[in-house]
């Protein structure tokens, strides 16, 4: 027999409903607290830079950003490395450099280093300015003692401060230029030019002198 007009009916349904907000509510705040924590993670993406406690020399490192959220779950903040320019010979080593990570992130990761050091500056070559690193752009480069190029992501991490220290930024297309002239020498023929024309237009150097490689400006 239906018992809907005893209002036994109607309490089911309310408590139904009650049990479904709840469900949402629950899931609700475990999905804004895992997007928490995945943010808090992110900070630390990518290749760091640290300076070694035991050498006080610059190390490359990376975070293992899992282990971090995992901790996050139960209420510790704490970072674990998953790689380092030193490893596999001091593996075991106390990972005390991570508190330089917890103090800054931003400041260590290898890419906001990049980004700062080739903010404003131009082409040794071409003079132009080095346009914003971008991560889908090609990279710009580096102009090292014996007046090779490379680009910066290809020098290993951990040699990116002293590479920074007296290199010369480089754009990309000059970066070309110089690496085809310089392993296909016997395919190439360079012909300078100068903006010296008498409409101020750019007309080939002299063949026969010599381009002078850039100097460095202190």
């Amino acid at each position: 027999m239906p018992l809907c007009g005893t209002g036994m009916c109607g309490g089911k349904e309310d408590t139904m409903a009650t049990e479904v907000y709840i469900f949402i509510a629950l899931v609700t705040i475990a999905i804004v607290y895992g997007a928490r924590l995945a943010w808090e993670a992110l900070k630390f993406r990518g290749k760091m830079l640290v300076t070694c406690p035991e050498t006080r020399e610059p190390a490359a490192v990376k975070v293992s950003l899992w282990r971090a959220a995992v901790k996050g779950l139960i209420g510790r903040k704490e970072l674990e490395l998953c790689d380092c320019s030193r490893w596999p010979e001091k593996r075991d080593c106390d990972q005390d450099c991570v508190e330089q990570l917890e103090r800054d992130p931003q400041t260590h990761r290898v890419w906001n280093v990049a980004t700062h050091w080739y903010e404003g500056k131009q082409c040794v070559y071409c003079h132009k300015p080095i346009q914003r690193l971008h991560h889908l752009d090609r990279s710009p480069a580096l102009l090292d003692d014996e007046w090779k190029t490379a680009e910066w992501k290809h020098i290993p991490a951990q040699n990116l401060p002293s590479e920074f220290s007296r290199g010369l930024p480089v754009c990309w297309s000059c970066h070309m230029t110089e690496t085809f002239l310089r392993e296909h020498a016997d395919l190439a023929i360079s012909r300078p030019w100068e903006k010296c024309g008498p409409l101020g237009e750019y007309v080939p150097k002299n063949l026969d002198e010599k381009l002078d490689k850039p100097s460095k400006v202190a």
